[in-house]
């Protein structure tokens, strides 16, 4: 798996400018929280793509009605997990051990159920705890690294801060990027080890229209 690539592999659509800069602008709009949804539903459709071997072109930003539906639900399961993290981080004797410990795990969980939640659209699918398990001890290699990428490149983007402080919704835009197609890859990987097709093989080169 070519965890580097996650870096760079948007920048080979021919319209990545747009897409990164309508992408930022919906960043921007998450300050007020209406933009949370759009971007969470663009991002289920890129990490479902990942999944699949389709990595380029990115999604266009179309259909924002299902995009914002999708990505709302997805708001939902994500505070749904969080819930007992924020339970224990309110817990005198464990909140600084117990909490953040929780939301580490998590981490290494979100990329199967972003990915079936992505694939499947369906709520249920994503509470299969057994399977949620066997999946994250079966690739724990893979995963473990997927999370350090995950917390690198959230401390990357910051530095956008520095480019008049707009910038950093053009640099967080981008980590979220990278970190939706790790998820992916990391899914796809992992079924293919289990011998299931999850879409057709990687097209890593541009296509044009």
């Amino acid at each position: 798996m070519n965890f580097t690539r996650s870096f760079s592999f948007m920048f080979e659509d021919k319209n990545w400018a747009v897409k990164i800069l309508l992408g930022a602008i919906f960043n921007l709009l998450t300050l007020v929280l209406v933009g949370i949804p759009f971007v969470l539903g663009y991002l289920l459709e890129l990490a479902k793509n990942s999944s699949q071997g389709k990595e380029i072109p990115l999604p266009e930003w179309d259909n924002l009605g299902d995009k914002f539906t999708r990505g709302l639900v997805y708001l939902i399961i994500l505070i749904i997990y969080s819930i007992p993290g924020m339970i224990l981080s309110f817990i005198p004797c464990v909140k600084y051990c117990l909490g953040p410990l929780y939301f580490v795990a998590l981490l290494f969980i979100l990329p199967y159920i972003t990915v079936r939640y992505a694939q499947t659209g369906s709520f249920e699918e994503i509470f299969r705890f057994n399977e949620i398990i066997d999946f994250t001890k079966k690739n724990i290699n893979n995963l473990i690294i997927v999370v350090l990428l995950t917390i690198a490149l959230e401390i990357i983007a910051t530095f956008g801060v520095l480019a008049l402080v707009v910038g950093v919704f053009f640099t967080m835009f981008w980590a979220y990027l990278a970190i939706y197609y790790l998820y992916g890859k990391v899914y796809r990987e992992g079924q293919e080890a289990e011998g299931e097709s999850s879409g057709p093989e990687p097209e890593n080169q541009p296509t044009t229209s």
